[in-house]
């Protein structure tokens, strides 16, 4: 029978068999690793959350911005197309119009006329205008430029017009000379400022008399302090005078020196009283 050696029974380049899985803590220890990961993911999408939130603040706009943000915009349209749908056409537009002008609906005015009779470049095919007014902050170069190109891109959707059979007019007009809901936007923007005015001074007035009254109510709480620090000063807080009880009266033996004494008197006040008594009866007898 042959013998064995050690290289005939292992494999001495290969000692340990190929591992597929480490040992039976490291899955343990990946599944901690991947929950802290997963736990600070979501705290920095929760604190990225709130920080956008509260990083939001409400403009300070200043009377004349408010006013400026709701200003009206007209706008005029003449076109040669046959309209059949009328309504529908002035709401996609009106609603156009509002975003690209950042206001309400509210804000927007249009007059339609259609199947007008235009001429354009010598010929009478579909053509349109349109005439913008607006405040002169909304009617700016770099504002038009893409207003024009954005509003003749719609109208060549919804007509079917090409953008060169199409004109747009932009014009401005000043503050004093729009005027809606009985005032002008100038008038309406010097409202809002005395009304602003007014009201930082009523909130002035108001935390003046407030500090004057916690001024008021704290001074009585300082002149008692005051008057308790004084030395000599009486208050309801002064400490209780010490008095010393009162001893038990002894009674004491009388001398007989004051026996006789008291004794005597007794004898000089009967003897007066005799004398007394008895000069009534000899004057009554006289």
């Amino acid at each position: 029978m042959p013998a064995f050696t050690k290289s005939d029974l292992i494999d001495e380049n290969h000692i340990s068999g190929p591992t597929g899985r480490g040992s039976p803590g490291d899955a343990a220890l990946m599944a901690m690793v991947n929950k802290d990961r997963a736990s600070t993911d979501i705290s920095r999408q929760k604190s990225q959350y709130y920080s956008e939130v509260f990083a939001y603040r409400e403009p300070n706009l200043t009377p004349r911005d408010r006013v400026l943000q709701y200003s009206v915009i007209t706008a005029e349209v003449k076109t040669n197309v046959i309209i059949k749908d009328e309504y529908t056409f002035l709401q996609d537009l009106s609603l156009h119009l509002s975003k690209r002008y950042s206001r309400p609906v509210t804000s927007i005015f249009i007059t339609l006329n259609h199947s007008e009779c235009l001429l354009f470049a010598g010929t009478f095919d579909s053509a349109y205008i349109i005439t913008i007014t607006a405040l002169p902050s909304q009617i700016q170069s770099v504002t038009n430029k893409r207003n024009a190109a954005m509003i003749q891109t719609f109208m060549s959707d919804l007509l079917g017009v090409a953008p060169d059979r199409g004109i747009v007019r932009f014009i401005g007009i000043s503050e004093e000379h729009l005027a809606t809901n009985g005032t002008t936007v100038q008038g309406e923007i010097d409202n809002l400022t005395k009304e602003s005015s007014e009201d930082s001074t009523e909130n002035k007035r108001s935390n003046t008399l407030r500090r004057g009254r916690s001024r008021k109510a704290s001074r009585p709480e300082k002149l008692n302090l005051q008057e308790r620090s004084r030395p000599g000063t009486s208050n309801n807080y002064s400490s209780p005078a010490l008095v010393s009880p009162s001893l038990p009266s002894v009674a004491r033996e009388q001398s007989p020196l004051d026996k006789r004494t008291e004794k005597v008197q007794k004898m000089g006040r009967r003897r007066s009283f005799l004398a007394m008594f008895s000069g009534n009866k000899q004057r009554a007898g006289t």
